[in-house]
């Protein structure tokens, strides 16, 4: 799959907010085309801006998950 299709794509699901349909497109493209990176490469960014989002600060003070802390 062409990497500008893939992005157009992406991109639209996330101006809506839709990460969940993002992943699974992305996913999807990996499924049918292992070696694609660009998919794989938006797949890693966007899982780990949404593990920062979701992030509770106040849940825990061990912020960087150490586990010698815990």
């Amino acid at each position: 799959m062409n990497a500008d299709n893939i992005t157009d794509m992406v991109g639209k699901f996330l101006a809506q907010q839709e990460y969940n349909k993002a992943i699974n497109y992305l996913q999807n493209i990996l499924k049918q085309e292992p070696e694609n990176k660009h998919a794989a490469t938006l797949l890693e960014q966007i899982e780990t801006i949404l593990l920062f989002n979701n992030r509770d600060y106040f849940a825990s003070t061990n912020l960087d998950m150490d586990p010698w802390f815990e």
